[in-house]
């Protein structure tokens, strides 16, 4: 991650980080321009995901599949080992 320095533009280093919780920091940065030495906080936060994580797809159709009779179960159990590896 690059941090830039507002005041000058310069490159900053993160001195440390305070996790405020699982989705937002705040990063403790000080600029590398000696000329500079601005101090300063940022905030670091998620957004929001481009692609879901396998994990929880995974528990999602879990879930499903425990929702189904076990009818319809064994079906599907049946049709998956029947598909060719």
């Amino acid at each position: 991650m690059r941090i830039t320095c507002k005041e000058c533009t310069g490159r900053a280093r993160i001195g440390s980080r305070e996790n405020m919780n699982a989705g937002y920091a705040k990063l403790y940065c000080q600029c590398l321009n000696p000329h500079c030495g601005h101090s300063f906080v940022m905030d670091l936060s998620y957004s929001h995901a481009l692609r879901p994580s396998a994990a929880a797809v995974d528990q999602l159709i879990f879930d499903r599949l425990r929702t189904l009779p076990i009818s319809c179960q064994q079906q599907l159990f049946d049709q998956l080992n029947s598909l060719p590896v």
